[in-house]
């Protein structure tokens, strides 16, 4: 149940706000109420859901402050990840992560959008599997998972993935050459970009029926 709920989450079929009643999972996965109630409280200390008291679970909805935070602490931990990486690139990884990037190049090119981004995705994941710190990937592994939470709720405008191909390939490269700086440089750029897609404004606070009334 828990891989399923995160796995739905992953590929956008379940949503922001979207409530998770436990008699129904109860029945769906043929489980216990407390199998259930970890599976929950599991999902939620990931930050993909949350718990309210007499209100049950619903699928987390990040504000724009949270969005902000889970940005900044993706360029912290994985600006860690490349440096680790950069700092003693071996050749097995490079390979693995240029054949990555091919993959996803290939499947934006064919005009599949969904695996293009979900291999976009990946490929961060795949950074932190091979640097061998079990502690950063796991901290990012927890960061990226919120991800299509924040892109669902506060939206994203780029379709075409040629941009986010294009820094995966320089990021690559950097870490190929040893240049950590270089490498934190286009994390940097790759994360602001992504941030600068997202609707962060704070909607206007609602005005008082004074207010409207009187213009």
């Amino acid at each position: 149940m828990y891989s399923a709920i995160h796995a739905a989450v992953q590929e956008h079929r379940l949503g922001p706000g979207v409530k998770l009643k436990e008699v129904e999972l109860t029945e769906l996965f043929k489980v216990s109420r407390a199998s259930v109630r970890t599976a929950l409280h599991r999902l939620a200390h990931k930050g993909i859901l949350q718990l309210a008291p007499n209100r049950g679970a619903t699928v987390a909805k990040p504000s724009a402050e949270d969005c902000r935070q889970i940005l900044e602490s993706r360029l912290a931990i994985e600006g860690m990840v490349i440096e680790v990486l950069a700092r003693a690139p071996q050749p097995a990884t490079t390979k693995a992560l240029r054949a990555h990037v091919r993959a996803q190049e290939r499947a934006f090119k064919a005009g599949d959008m969904h695996e293009g981004h979900r291999l976009a995705m990946a490929f961060h994941r795949l950074l932190a599997e091979h640097c061998g710190n079990r502690v950063l990937a796991q901290l990012l592994d927890d960061l990226l998972s919120r991800m299509p939470l924040v892109v669902l709720t506060h939206g994203a405008k780029r379709a075409s993935g040629e941009a986010t191909h294009a820094d995966h390939i320089d990021l690559v490269e950097a870490i190929a050459d040893g240049d950590i700086d270089r490498g934190r440089r286009i994390l940097g750029l790759h994360l602001q970009a992504l941030q600068d897609e997202l609707d962060l404004d704070a909607p206007p606070a609602p005005k008082t029926l004074r207010q409207m009334l009187q213009g």
